[in-house]
């Protein structure tokens, strides 16, 4: 580090000649004492510029002007008491419209009033859950409207006109929608279908398609499967009524059943598995669904009669009530009542096979003498009307007007596809076959 020392007096030289050494001496210290003023004022000026930011004073002050400026105040709106507060409720199992209503906040005597006296208004007593009732009620908690679709496809509406209320129900517009569900068997057929959300409707269709192949009642076991494409119904999203079976395949002890609707010219369409073959039977297996037999096609001793003697038909017990479809199609021979058989109808199917219904509580409303019905078409009722002890249809199957036992016959079997029709059929029974086995897939893939 350098610093820079005072000169002694000797060393100093000057152009204006000798000085006196008093004199010399004291113009160096003169010197010094600049240099070192100099010294300490240096730092002080920095010091002074470094904190020069800082307001030690007062400043100028901002000329700023106020305005004061009068607020209108706001404007309140009154509630109109006539408008209308929008609620939409899903329908839940075991709900009730009053049920229902009080979820939604709504009390109003005269609505329940109203629904329970009204014929029309007393459909929505018949809730189905998954469906959505809509309701438009006033700030007082007075039912303005209130709308349901019901399972038929119909708008039951109710609507306030002054102190009253009105109901309507009309048909709603709906779309088909195609749908697919597969589903494997655990437990039983019927928890496998509701597991997989079919239809209870779609669940017979299938059980009717393959009934003469499996057998649904006794054969089936842990891992059978089944895929179904069906038609449903729908509005505003919401499912009306399932259709028909396109498709569907079911797969029992290893083997595999398919079958597949087609336009075949006839009224209704038919089934036939890919093939070409018809899936229709000349005769469906038994006129009454769910039901037991009670008596076999032999000699049994007459419950009524209290005597041995041949027992010419089957006895299907059923609720009273019961449902009862014609067997084959066919036009009806006879229509009426008799001491034996009690309400009963016969029909004629071809010059060889005929049918006999006895013991039946109704008829079918319309049916009469000379009336065409066609294959699963109800006909009647189960009933006890005639010599029976207890409600069960008592059902003949005849050949040439003799009766034989109709669990033991040989059925006759439908025609196959003509040779255009099969052309027609062929690309659309590949499609069906593609969409099957890709429900398939995703069934497997779901199952590991």
């Amino acid at each position: 580090m350098s610093c820079i020392l005072p000169q002694t007096p000797n060393q100093q030289t000057s152009n204006s000649g000798s000085q006196h050494p008093e004199d010399q001496f004291a113009a160096w210290q003169r010197k010094h004492v600049q240099w070192l003023a100099a010294a300490l004022i240096l730092p002080l000026g920095m010091t002074l510029t470094a904190y020069g930011v800082v307001e030690f004073g007062p400043q100028a002050q901002a000329n700023i002007t106020t305005v004061t400026e009068t607020l209108r105040p706001p404007t309140l709106v009154e509630t109109d008491a006539n408008s209308s507060l929008s609620r939409l409720e899903v329908i839940r199992g075991g709900d009730t419209i009053g049920r229902v209503l009080a979820r939604m906040g709504i009390v109003d005597n005269q609505l329940q009033q109203f629904i329970a006296n009204d014929s029309t208004a007393r459909k929505l007593f018949e809730l189905s859950p998954g469906r959505l009732l809509h309701a438009s009620s006033n700030i007082a908690g007075d039912v303005e409207q209130l709308s349901y679709v019901t399972s038929a496809g119909e708008e039951v509406r109710i609507r306030r006109q002054g102190d009253q209320l009105q109901a309507s129900a009309q048909p709603v517009a709906t779309q088909k929608q195609t749908l697919m569900k597969s589903g494997s068997i655990n437990s039983s057929f019927f928890a496998a279908t509701d597991a997989a959300d079919l239809p209870d409707n779609i669940t017979q269709q299938l059980i009717d398609l393959f009934s003469s192949r499996v057998d649904f009642h006794h054969k089936l076991q842990k891992g059978d499967q089944f895929t179904v494409i069906y038609e449903t119904e729908v509005h505003q999203g919401t499912l009306i009524k399932p259709g028909k079976i396109v498709a569907a395949r079911f797969i029992n002890k290893g083997n595999v059943y398919e079958a597949m609707w087609f336009a075949d010219g006839s009224e209704s369409g038919n089934y036939y598995a890919f093939d070409g073959s018809s899936l229709k039977q000349g005769f469906i297996s038994t006129p009454v669904k769910f039901s037991r037999i009670s008596s076999g096609f032999a000699m049994r001793f007459h419950p009524v009669l209290f005597t041995w003697k041949q027992h010419r038909g089957v006895d299907y017990a059923a609720p009273t009530g019961t449902d009862i479809q014609a067997t084959a199609d066919g036009v009806i021979a006879k229509i009426g009542r008799d001491a034996g058989y009690g309400n009963f109808i016969e029909i004629k199917h071809d010059s060889k096979y005929s049918t006999l219904y006895g013991h039946m509580s109704a008829f079918a409303p319309g049916l009469k003498a000379g009336q065409t019905v066609s294959q699963g078409q109800v006909i009647g009722a189960v009933g006890q009307t005639g010599r029976a002890t207890g409600p069960h249809l008592h059902y003949e199957f005849k050949v040439d007007g003799q009766q034989v036992d109709p669990l033991t016959v040989a059925m006759p079997q439908e025609k196959k596809l003509s040779t255009p029709q099969l052309i027609a059929f062929a690309p659309i029974a590949r499609s069906m076959k593609r969409q099957l086995s890709l429900a398939g897939q995703v069934e497997l893939a779901q199952l590991e």
